[in-house]
């Protein structure tokens, strides 16, 4: 077995003993549930040994998995150790980052960060995932997680980033027929677009100085992702409750988007940069931990810690 192959499947083997389950592991590993099966199956062949029970519910271990179990959480910590001595011993840092984020952080801000990154670090390779949706448990492979506060992830350190500023918004198309709001009370009587952090039958609450409203919240069209939200405003499906205005000012300054009720703002969106608790971090993902950081205090639409 490659050395390469080795380390990819000593990671399924460990995220499948997470969570013994195989439909889970493959989800979280970002592959077919019969890629994870077959990457098991090689490395009891391998070993000359069975490791799982499989007609067990959840999934165990055998006598010869549970000692493996050990052997494996060691060669992945000497791994990472190796990988950190190596590039500690480089002039500028190089490797691999894995980067997970919301599609919508990711689209919106991540990407235009990397390429700035790669510009100044062209050896850092980016492995980036973007996700829809909470997400509650890191991937073995990831190294870096931008993730809203609201939705919390397990075994993770956690570096808080800020808030991501929050408008309303809507087009002017939509707005001519339907009618500006005076109040937030008058959101009652419009269709209203929110996120994966504002669902179905909730309630959108609104601050101005020290006064704080809530509105209640019956969307017509359900949306989980925010930037779903900022096209269904554009194409006058409703009002966006939930935007970002770093994803909409632009719109705002074309003309594409207007905003509504503009001294009432939504409850601004808390943002941690996680990074995996038992696992050693290298310095290519230090450094971009750090770029993001600094990127986004310098952000005018972001607020920092």
């Amino acid at each position: 077995m490659k050395r390469v192959d080795f380390i990819e499947i000593l990671y399924s083997f460990l995220c499948l003993e997470k969570h013994r389950n195989f439909q889970s592991a493959a989800e979280e590993l970002n592959v077919s549930k019969s890629t994870l099966s077959r990457r098991m199956t090689m490395l009891e062949k391998e070993l000359g040994e069975v490791i799982f029970i499989r007609d067990s519910t959840p999934i165990g271990l055998t006598e010869h998995g549970t000692k493996f179990l050990r052997d494996a959480l060691r060669i992945k910590k000497k791994y990472e150790l190796l990988n950190e001595q190596t590039e500690s011993s480089s002039a500028s840092p190089k490797g691999t980052v894995y980067i997970s984020a919301p599609s919508a952080i990711g689209n919106g801000l991540l990407i235009g960060w990397i390429k700035q990154f790669q510009d100044i670090y062209p050896e850092i390779i980016i492995d980036l995932t973007l996700t829809l949706g909470p997400v509650r448990i890191l991937a073995p492979e990831c190294d870096i997680r931008i993730n809203h506060g609201l939705f919390p992830c397990e075994r993770v350190l956690a570096r808080p980033l800020g808030c991501m500023l929050r408008t309303m918004v809507a087009s002017e198309k939509y707005l001519s027929e339907k009618g500006l709001p005076k109040t937030p009370f008058d959101l009652e009587q419009h269709h209203l677009l929110g996120g994966n952090d504002l669902i179905a039958d909730s309630k959108l609450v609104l601050r101005s100085k020290n006064e704080v409203i809530t509105v209640p919240y019956y969307p017509r069209l359900r949306l989980k992702d925010h930037v779903a939200a900022r096209t269904a405003a554009i194409c006058g499906l409703g009002i966006s409750v939930h935007a970002f205005q770093y994803d909409t000012w632009e719109y705002v300054r074309r003309g594409q988007l207007c905003e509504v009720l503009p001294e009432w703002k939504p409850e601004p969106s808390p943002v941690s940069l996680l990074l995996p608790q038992n696992k050693t971090l290298s310095s290519a993902s230090r450094t971009l931990a750090d770029f993001i950081e600094e990127r986004w205090k310098s952000h005018p639409h972001l607020t920092h810690d």
